[in-house]
């Protein structure tokens, strides 16, 4: 019988330094990852630019390809990290992207693979102002990402924090990283390494208790 999976899920908008944070907790800690599918999306490059035309096709794709992955992660690594969670796919980007038909359709397909899939035995949220986020996306230089508006991140951040007020899955930690510089992996990223530990180690994590940590 296979040992039970522990999960973490670092989640939050685009931008915000999930994947760096991802790959630094993972090399400290040692757990296998499942990364952003980001860059084997086929349609991203057509929806950045007609956001209307291909969401549907980009959201599906990223729910079953991350679904896909994290199940095939979780049949041979016992700790894993996941960049962004497929219910962000779901309650944050597909609820703000789709129209009502296109959302029943996704939905019955979210519905299916959750099922098989483990929850994650914490969330890390990050979360930063739209400016913040503006900026580390300019930053990075991806070409797509080129054409993003400040009106959808702010959307996005809007339903981030609606997303995380009302999820009940898993304990959250909520961190602003408006004090962290994100890209040269966080001046103090050792501190924010330990705040995650300490909440990790928490009774009420190890008791298997929901409880939300203060924003640090």
């Amino acid at each position: 019988m296979s040992k039970p999976v522990f999960l973490v899920a670092i989640a939050g908008n685009i931008g915000v330094g999930k994947s760096t944070l991802t790959r630094y907790l993972s090399e400290q800690w040692g757990f296998d990852t499942v990364p952003e599918p980001e860059s084997r999306n086929p349609f991203l490059k057509d929806f950045y630019k007609n956001p209307k035309r291909w969401a549907l096709h980009s959201q599906l794709f990223f729910l079953t390809e991350r679904a896909k992955m994290q199940r095939r992660a979780e049949k041979t690594s016992q700790y894993l990290l996941l960049d962004r969670s497929i219910y962000e796919d779901a309650e944050v980007f597909a609820k703000t992207l789709l129209s009502k038909n296109e959302y029943k359709v996704y939905k019955r397909v979210y519905d299916f693979l959750l099922e098989d899939l483990t929850p994650p035995n914490f969330v890390v949220y990050l979360k930063a102002s739209v400016p913040t986020l503006m900026e580390r996306i300019k930053g990075r230089g991806r070409l797509y990402e080129k054409g993003i508006k400040r009106s959808y991140i702010k959307k996005l951040n809007e339903r981030y924090d609606e997303w995380i007020a009302n999820f009940t899955i898993a304990p959250v930690i909520t961190i602003d990283t408006e004090k962290y510089e994100i890209y040269s992996l966080f001046d103090d990223i050792s501190e924010v390494k330990e705040r995650i530990e300490k909440f990790f180690w928490s009774k009420d994590i190890k008791d298997g208790k929901h409880r939300r940590a203060k924003e640090i």
